[in-house]
């Protein structure tokens, strides 16, 4: 098998950098976009085992760094849930310069909610894996912050999250966004991976987020598992349910 270090551009005019997995056969037989969460990058572990495990199965694997993390330009301090959305359609861009036959994505956590935003509309894309992906992601500032705080960071123009400066930029794209309906525009295949023991994203939000998807679709609730999956015999179910899904509806 063989890595590729690749480069593209978002609409924004930042670069974004990527891993591109090879199979050895060197004829993919379908292609996949791997999305990482909001305090990750494209060097998570799990999408680096995604990655490789793909492209053994002969899959075409992209795992990349959204604008303003990792290897990609851009501050952090600009993120947004629409950025991110036009980083994944640069990716599936890219993607589809390397490849013509059918390109799932699977996302994790806020890659998650990303990844269903974009295939609502793009029915280009052929399948969608999510694992603890919100669909309420205005529910964790709830959460996280009182009606004063939130007055607070938009009187304030910004906010300050685990010592990281956020703009208002977001509270403003969160108040736009509606996933639930979004859920229900995707066309694709879609398997949604949940732990029932998540305290980021309760699980309640995966049962909702699959009464929404209208397409063919499973969900799979992972017993005792945290919103990070630390247990590795459950985050090795989730390779495996996830490789699965992937190289039926992309291989």
């Amino acid at each position: 098998m063989r890595e590729e270090k690749v480069f593209f551009t978002n609409q924004r005019g930042e670069r974004l950098a990527g891993i591109l997995h090879h199979p050895q056969s060197g004829n993919p037989r379908g292609a996949v976009i791997l999305c990482h969460g909001m305090e990750s990058n494209k060097e998570s572990e799990k999408l680096v085992f995604l990655g490789q495990a793909l492209a053994q199965r002969d899959m075409l694997a992209l795992r990349f760094d959204f604008a303003c993390v990792g290897e990609s330009t851009g501050c952090f301090e600009n993120i947004t849930y629409s950025g991110e959305v036009e980083d994944l359609k640069a990716a599936f861009l890219f993607m589809r310069t390397r490849y013509g036959g059918k390109i799932a994505i699977l996302g994790s956590s806020m890659g998650g909610t990303v990844t269903l935003l974009f295939a609502a509309q793009s029915p280009e894309v052929s399948a969608v894996v999510t694992i603890a992906a919100p669909l309420h992601p205005e529910r964790f500032l709830w959460r996280l912050s009182t009606p004063e705080e939130l007055q607070h960071w938009r009187d304030r123009g910004f906010t300050l999250y685990h010592g990281r400066r956020i703009n208002v930029s977001l509270l403003d794209d969160l108040e736009r966004m509606n996933v639930s309906d979004a859920a229900k525009e995707i066309s694709c295949p879609v398997l949604i991976l949940h732990g029932d023991r998540d305290d980021v994203v309760p699980v309640e939000e995966a049962h909702e987020l699959y009464r929404y998807i209208p397409s063919a679709k499973r969900l799979s609730i992972l017993q005792g598992g945290d919103h990070r999956l630390s247990d590795p015999s459950l985050m090795n179910r989730v390779v495996r349910e996830a490789m699965d899904w992937l190289c039926e509806y992309a291989g």
